[in-house]
């Protein structure tokens, strides 16, 4: 070893361009280690430890937007809000909790009030929960299914919807008629809504239910023009509207 490290010290001196080269080399690549890839490995390992600790301590639930307001602080340009929300435990009931969040700009639309959100809470700790960026869909149309049995008892059983959101298929259908019947349930208004599904092979399909819309769907529902709607292959007794909450927090469909 000796020997070695004698021919390179011999090597160097005879060499001493190339030697300040090498040098140089090996202490740039040592500061890129130190500086960067290493804190860049630890910080994310730190990151999947608390989120292994998150999961293991908090549950996935479905809360809905009761009000929102800016923080005042932004993350690259994207601003940081806190909401308050109605969050929907496993069995059912609801409770009031807080989300804070930064929210991308082009999100923001989706941020509305009664909007659902995608969280995750401390059973032991219900006053604050966090953003879930992992949403279980079963769960969360499970979660969506309760929710609006408990606003509109009424209407679709939770058989019904869960039978939707697991079974169903979205079609096109014309929207042949709408009325509303002049009662409010729960901020929304009740409807009576025809609907006309054209297959080719098995001819056209009319159905009809009864159902509430918000005003925002309202807007949406306009006899003549054609809406998504979820049917449950070989069932005609009902329906969903297909709206914009599974864009949201789930990657799947949705009916109301």
């Amino acid at each position: 070893m000796e020997n070695v490290w004698s021919l390179f010290f011999n090597w160097m001196a005879e060499n001493p361009i190339r030697a300040t080269v090498i040098i140089s080399a090996v202490v740039i690549a040592l500061c890129i280690l130190l500086g960067f890839v290493l804190p860049a490995r630890s910080e994310r390992r730190k990151r999947e430890k608390e989120q292994r600790w998150r999961d293991a301590r908090t549950v996935k639930a479905l809360g809905f937007i009761r009000s929102a307001k800016h923080t005042g602080r932004c993350v690259n340009d994207n601003p940081e809000f806190r909401f308050v929300v109605d969050a929907l435990a496993e069995d059912g009931t609801f409770f009031d909790t807080t989300v804070t969040e930064i929210i991308p700009r082009a999100q923001l639309p989706m941020c509305s009030v009664e909007a659902p959100l995608s969280i995750r809470y401390d059973p032991a700790d219900r006053s604050h929960a966090i953003g879930d960026d992992n949403p279980d869909a079963d769960v969360l149309n499970e979660r969506i299914a309760r929710y609006q049995c408990r606003k509109h008892p009424g209407e679709l059983t939770y058989e019904q919807r869960m039978e939707l959101s697991r079974n169903s298929v979205v079609k096109k259908a014309l929207l042949e008629n709408l009325r509303l019947t002049g009662k409010e349930e729960a901020g929304d208004w009740e409807a009576e809504a025809t609907v006309r599904i054209t297959d080719n092979a098995a001819g056209d399909t009319v159905m009809n239910r009864t159902l509430y819309l918000n005003d925002k769907m309202l807007k949406h529902m306009v006899p003549g023009k054609y809406i998504d709607i979820s049917v449950v292959p070989g069932r005609k007794d009902f329906f969903g509207i297909v709206t914009d909450i599974a864009t949201k927090v789930v990657p799947e469909k949705s009916g109301s």
